[in-house]
């Protein structure tokens, strides 16, 4: 019951805040620090994703190499198994087929029958060595491969293969890890890779990483004794990883900016239409005391005349003088409510004349010469004498001059005096409307023209008010093409300042 009565007494923005901060910006701060957290982890996971991935393109790797050599193999050592290595010829033959593989092969230095060999024992030990390591280079697991071997088992003994040791490392190696780097799309991460043997002699490097070797690891069989070590030529995994971080942090934070500036403009668009709608409210319960107010004083004077109860004719006259200003005060509301309605609705249009405008202000304070005795108001004129025409809407005109005057003698307060000064500065006619009443706060000056709005004075409420007539004499001048401003300090008076722009033939004769 407590919190209801707190929040009751609450501002209209402030509840907007409150519901704002709880039902969005609670939640998304919530979110974004769990984004943060879901990515630092995957920039740990990331280090460890791609390493993955480099261990699955040393598989490819391993997986071509192999290929390589069963083809090898295929072509140099399975003729052999065809040959009668039994007859009393077949030294002969071996010895044919050895020639036709070395001019055919030239990666091949060596090529070897177990029985025929004078080196049988070391090859025998590399052989055993293999076929114990199941360092099998097929899948139906006839060829053995050993350092630089290849070995192809017979019925009785063995075949082999001594391989150059640039085709190891140009081709089984190299090419293998070319084709895979363009297959996997690395190209532009400039990979750093090596292969050394089991004496740590190197088979195979293509460039030195940046910092170090972020991975390092034994391949498999039949290439169990290699050791490949992976690392960046120009950056590190860190720097990858971390560049990844900030690029999902620079889209979380560019989302969450965008969704605060979103709720920013929505908060904007929701408090400007909670204030309209209050001011509009206002503006209903000012206007209709506003117009009870005359019609009341009309219906009270009419019935006291119509019932003969005033003998004198002084108070006669007196009662028919109020009727008067206050019907004429009532037209004044309802011709603003109405062009108010019209400029709304982009109606309101304007009967453009080349016309005096002193005129059109004796006018304007002739109808309120009763209303300026009664109140006691000191009235002074500062007209510059021939004021060249301009080009304005007559009635228009004389309603905004009317506004500025009627609000000069409303908030007046004490020091009942108002000035009205026009003089021509270059090409614009000036009219300046002075009072020395309450003013206007600083910081409310620039809204004092906007629809439905006063001033947040105590003051200013003590009369009452649409809103209207200020934003209505703005609308009015700068469709004379002309421009309006205030100048007003609290408690010394506000000075309104009209420039109006001189008929061309006159402007053009002044120039």
């Amino acid at each position: 019951m407590l919190f209801r009565d707190v929040i009751s007494k609450l501002s209209l923005r402030k509840k907007l805040i409150i519901l704002a901060s709880v039902g969005v910006l609670l939640p998304v701060m919530v979110l974004t620090y769990l984004q943060y957290r879901s990515l630092a982890e995957l920039q740990i996971k990331s280090k460890a994703t791609f390493k993955d991935n480099f261990r699955q393109g040393l598989t490819i790797v391993e997986h071509l190499m192999k290929q390589r050599l069963e083809a090898l193999a295929t072509q140099t050592l399975n003729p052999i198994a065809s040959l009668d290595l039994s007859s009393p010829g077949a030294a002969q033959q071996i010895e044919k087929h050895f020639a036709n593989v070395k001019r055919s092969h030239p990666e091949i230095e060596e090529i070897f029958v177990s029985r025929f060999t004078t080196n049988q024992a070391q090859l025998l030990f590399l052989f055993e060595r293999a076929r114990m390591a199941q360092s099998f280079v097929d899948g139906n697991r006839q060829y053995l491969f050993d350092g630089k071997f290849l070995f192809y088992p017979l019925k009785d003994g063995f075949a082999g293969a001594l391989l150059n040791e640039h085709f190891i490392s140009d081709d089984v190696i190299a090419r293998s890890i070319s084709e895979t780097i363009a297959k996997s799309g690395h190209e532009s991460l400039n990979v750093a890779l090596q292969i050394t043997d089991e004496n740590q002699r190197v088979l195979y490097a293509n460039a030195a990483p940046q910092k170090t070797y972020f991975l390092e690891t034994n391949l498999d069989r039949p290439f169990s004794n290699w050791k490949a070590a992976v690392g960046l030529k120009n950056t590190d995994l860190d720097y990858l990883a971390r560049q990844s971080f900030l690029h999902s942090a620079g889209a979380t934070v560019l989302v969450v900016v965008f969704l605060l500036g979103g709720l920013a403009l929505i908060l904007r668009a929701t408090d400007r239409e909670a204030r309209l709608a209050q001011a509009k409210s206002n503006f209903v319960a000012n206007v209709s005391h506003e117009l009870k107010t005359p019609l009341a004083l009309l219906s009270l004077f009419s019935e006291i005349l119509e019932l003969g109860r005033v003998k004198s004719e002084e108070k006669k006259i007196e009662y028919y003088g109020i009727i008067r200003e206050e019907s004429r005060r009532l037209n004044k509301m309802i011709d603003n409510i109405l062009d108010f309605s019209k400029i709304e609705a982009g109606r309101k249009t304007y009967d453009f004349v080349h016309t005096d405008m002193a005129e059109v202000i004796d006018n304007v304070l002739s109808s309120y010469r009763y209303q300026i005795k009664n109140s006691g108001f000191d009235v002074q004129t500062n007209i510059q004498p021939d004021l060249p025409p301009v080009l304005i809407d007559r009635d228009a005109m004389a309603q905004a001059i009317s506004n500025l005057v009627d609000n000069a003698m409303k908030y007046s307060g004490e020091v009942k005096q108002l000035s009205i000064k026009t003089e021509t500065l270059g090409s614009d006619l000036s009219i300046e409307i002075a009072d020395r009443g309450i003013g206007i706060p600083r910081a409310e000056q620039a809204k004092v023209f906007d629809k439905f709005y006063r001033v947040g004075n105590g003051l200013v409420h003590d009369v009452k008010g649409s809103g209207l007539g200020l934003s209505l004499v703005k609308h009015i001048i700068e469709a004379h093409k002309g421009t309006i401003s205030v100048e007003s300090d609290v408690g010394k008076g506000s000075r309104f300042k009209i420039l109006l722009p001189l008929a061309r033939d006159t402007a053009e004769a002044k120039a």
